[in-house]
């Protein structure tokens, strides 16, 4: 039964909640209607509502008035243009104890689930892969690392674009030194050898790097690349520098599939999962790869000119622990509407009838 609350309060602001689609221990996460319940073609946005009953107060101090303050500031052309590749946020609200942020539904859930249901081809991975590159090229040349990448955080649009999504962790960094963090954060099969067991301060860009790696991988394999149940012997394997993946030689099965990969996508892989943080590759070497590079997909217009920015977003927050300390704090960003969303050509849908 949906909670009458949020359905009353969400009601005032002509948002209507069609059905609940997630919800974990602090928050659940709604298909919202926008506008009038006789609209016979709405704007269906998602609404992720966090109860501060049932967090931490570090949480609620320190981590929550983060997240939304990042969120409401990257602006990334892709977000209003052809192919977004980072969520937007519509709206913030307060109600009590309640926080609801209004977002982009994206209609094709998350690469997690795809991945359960589907192999990829090489064009298709390299599609994503450059929507990921493109979005964290963007997010650190503006000074923020997001620190908790997974596949159930990369979500896929009606037109198989992906979104980056659930900043619950990023936070500000200087831009253009070593940016230390001490905060363990993400998911350990995620989590780059030097954040398991390094010393403090790690450099979280770098660690940013190797999630995407991890997320690479998990593409072309349809599993994660190191597997164990303690993270002392996840860190072995990471370390060991054996990358487990099959050329089209020496092909796997997975499923009802048989899978092998070019050797030019298994070097590419390798040198995001380096275990030395020094030696890992940087984010825009990866882009001129010779794998990356043979897919001809040239780089839209608005992309280049965002991430050739170098405006910092670090500076006057605009959602502080302070503003979460009113009870009906509410920020609104844009009008909410369908983002365009362009057909993503190096995405070729599998027929129904192979899944």
């Amino acid at each position: 039964m949906l909670a009458t609350s949020d359905s009353s309060f969400l009601g005032k602001h002509k948002l209507q909640i069609w059905k609940k689609i997630g919800e974990g221990s602090f928050s659940k996460v709604y298909l919202t209607k926008v506008g009038d319940a006789e609209d016979k073609n709405p704007t269906m946005i998602a609404t992720k509502v966090i109860n501060k009953n049932r967090v931490s107060s570090k949480f609620v101090e320190k981590f929550l008035p983060r997240e939304l303050d990042v969120l409401v500031k990257l602006k990334h052309p892709y977000i209003v243009q052809a192919m977004c590749v980072s969520l937007q946020v519509f709206s913030v609200f307060q109600n009590g104890y309640k926080i609801y942020i209004n977002m982009e539904f994206a209609e094709n859930g998350d690469l997690f689930t795809h991945l359960h249901n589907t192999v990829m081809n090489e064009s298709q991975i390299r599609s994503w892969l450059l929507q990921i590159l493109w979005a964290f090229i963007y997010m650190h040349t503006m000074g923020v690392v997001h620190r908790d990448l997974k596949c159930e955080n990369i979500l896929l649009t009606s037109n198989y674009n992906v979104r980056i999504a659930d900043f619950g962790f990023a936070r500000f960094v200087d831009r253009g030194r070593n940016p230390g963090a001490d905060t363990l954060c993400g998911t350990m099969t995620y989590s780059s050898p030097e954040l398991l067991f390094g010393k403090r301060p790690y450099n979280p860009v770098v660690a940013d790097v190797w999630a995407i790696g991890v997320v690479l991988y998990m593409m072309a394999n349809n599993m994660a690349p190191f597997r164990d149940k303690t993270k002392e012997e996840i860190h072995k394997k990471q370390v060991s520098s054996n990358i487990a993946m099959h050329t089209n030689k020496k092909r796997r099965r997975v499923g009802k599939w048989t899978l092998g990969r070019s050797r030019p996508l298994i070097n590419l892989t390798a040198t995001f999962l380096e275990p030395d943080y020094v030696k890992r590759t940087k984010l825009k070497n990866a882009l001129q790869h010779s794998w990356v590079r043979e897919g001809n997909i040239k780089t839209p217009v608005d992309v280049i000119t965002a991430n050739e920015s170098d405006r910092a977003i670090n500076s006057n927050p605009i959602i502080t622990q302070t503003s979460l300390k009113v009870p009906a704090f509410h920020y609104h960003l844009s009008e909410y509407g369908k983002t365009i969303s362009k057909i993503n050509e190096g995405f070729t849908a599998m027929d129904k009838s192979e899944i």
